[in-house]
């Protein structure tokens, strides 16, 4: 089915090209870095506390503000927005790139966090936008769109592990952000051809600042004690003091969007029974998949010897399976129901982590390659499918705050579990570093990743609808308020 506009002057293909490859460089930059930082460390001469800092600063920035990022295109018009944080993104990695030490090397990072927590959830719903489903043929256009979006984005992390040890290989390190800034500068030049820009409604010119400061500070506290949470101890003043404040920082949000007439948060969208388990979903799988990829990275090259290019090829059987199954998913969905499709994957990824737990230092061929294969089929199912259900059946000035919601939900599982799951291999590791006992931390881990898998799929049992919806449906609703699309018009 050909892809067809939201409005008269739109290209959906090449719209979707542009928002897809937005997310898939916030997702490889996620990971890129973590391949050089030994190079900066040698190059720069830092301590491993401030190493530590120039990953974790981009993690805080774009998992704290999220729910920021993704308002702001509903408040301030999304296109003007997207454009904004590229063109943000882009200095920041031009800044990090000629970066002599790591006080600036750090603040780039924090700044492109930032830029990626306003790009990644405006990308999804200027894609809503273009895509919209209010009719049976609309739906699956959408969902077409957003399997393109699942196959191309979801392989950004895996992907980031490769590519950051080629360029930094050839290029050096300063490579790994410096690669970012053509890319930006294009990307910005060329949405204002190729996105659609509606005005927003006067009604949404007011930006509650309390509420974004108080979503700010309490979800970058969260993550921060996450990050923390398996260096320093779970019971540690360090992770219960933040960990207290993040609590009463996000209650203090909630009870002001229960009363704010114009909330950052609608919490509205919270009664739609597949958006909650969406967010379930995409929450527990990334508890999950980033760990495992992890875990995957350290085992490859600690126990079976490999480069650091090496274990990156390693991984490619996992983004070529995401790919086919994400583009599956999409038609999937028009032909059976949302909860068919999740189970389907949510099933082969447990699989695939159940037969990965079993690993003993053997060949690679004989006991990883299977595994990655099944976990990257029902991966590609289930993100794609979480992405639909999350996004489908709001009304059109929501858009942005659910694509905020289901990001933050995917940030903060993955920073979850990768505490949760180091911790567990740690206890196993703790005694030695050898080979035998890094194995059974690594095994521990991995077995471990399969309970968020298991409660995903009560979750998926519980709240995504089982049938097809009628041809009549139509999902979508606009406020009375909502001005209609004038594509062309500044946003």
């Amino acid at each position: 089915m050909p892809l067809t506009p939201a409005g008269p002057g739109v290209r959906p293909a090449a719209a979707l090209a542009l928002l897809v490859a937005s997310h898939f460089l916030l997702n490889l930059d996620s990971a890129i870095v973590e391949v050089t930082l030994p190079s900066i460390k040698q190059d720069l001469h830092i301590s491993l506390a401030e190493l530590s800092w120039i990953a974790n600063a981009y993690i805080l920035a774009f998992g704290g503000f999220l729910l920021l990022g993704g308002r702001l295109g509903d408040v301030f018009g999304r296109r003007s927005v997207f454009v904004t944080g590229l063109l943000v993104f882009g200095a920041a990695s031009l800044a990090g790139g000629m970066a002599s030490d790591a006080a600036v090397l750090v603040a780039a990072r924090a700044v492109q966090g930032l830029a990626a927590a306003v790009i990644s959830p405006t990308a999804l719903s200027l894609l809503m936008t273009v895509f919209p489903d209010r009719t049976a043929e609309g739906k699956a256009r959408r969902n077409k769109a957003l399997a393109v979006l699942g196959a191309v984005a979801a392989t950004g992390g895996s992907a980031g592990y490769f590519t950051g040890g080629v360029l930094t290989d050839v290029f050096g390190w300063q490579s790994t952000f410096l690669v970012n800034v053509p890319l930006t500068v294009l990307a910005a030049a060329a949405a204002p051809r190729l996105l659609p820009a509606a005005a927003p409604p006067a009604s949404r010119r007011h930006f509650d600042v309390v509420s974004g400061a108080l979503a700010g500070g309490g979800m970058t506290l969260m993550v921060y004690v996450l990050v923390g949470a398996q260096r320093t101890g779970w019971l540690s003043a360090r992770t219960l003091g933040p960990g207290a404040l993040a609590a009463v920082l996000v209650l203090l949000f909630v009870l002001r969007q229960r009363t704010s007439p114009d909330p950052l948060l609608p919490l509205r969208i919270f009664r739609h029974r597949s958006l909650r388990g969406a967010n379930a979903v995409a929450a527990l799988i990334n508890m999950a998949i980033g760990p495992v990829i992890f875990f995957l990275s350290l085992y490859t090259q600690e126990l079976l010897g490999y480069s650091a290019f090496a274990a990156g090829l390693a991984i490619v059987p996992v983004i070529l399976t995401v790919t086919v199954s994400s583009t599956a998913a999409g038609w999937l969905l028009g032909r059976t129901s949302q909860r068919s499709v999740m189970t389907t994957g949510l099933l082969l990824f447990l699989a695939g982590l159940l037969w990965m737990c079993r690993i003993s230092g053997g060949a690679y061929w004989a006991e990883l390659l299977g595994p990655e294969c099944l976990v990257g089929l029902g991966g590609g199912l289930v993100f794609v499918t979480f992405t639909v259900s999350g996004t489908t059946g709001l009304d059109e000035r929501d858009a942005g705050a659910a694509s905020g919601v289901l990001t933050t939900a995917q940030k903060i599982g993955a920073s979850f579990g990768l505490a949760v799951l180091t911790t567990l291999a740690g206890s196993r590791t703790a005694a030695a570093d050898s080979g035998q006992v890094l194995l059974a931390g690594y095994r521990t881990a991995i077995l471990a990743a399969a309970v968020p898998v298991a409660l995903a799929l009560a979750a998926t049992a519980r709240w995504l609808p089982g049938t097809l919806p009628a041809p009549s449906e139509s999902p979508v609703r606009r406020h009375p308020q909502d001005s209609p699309q004038v594509v062309g018009e500044s946003a």
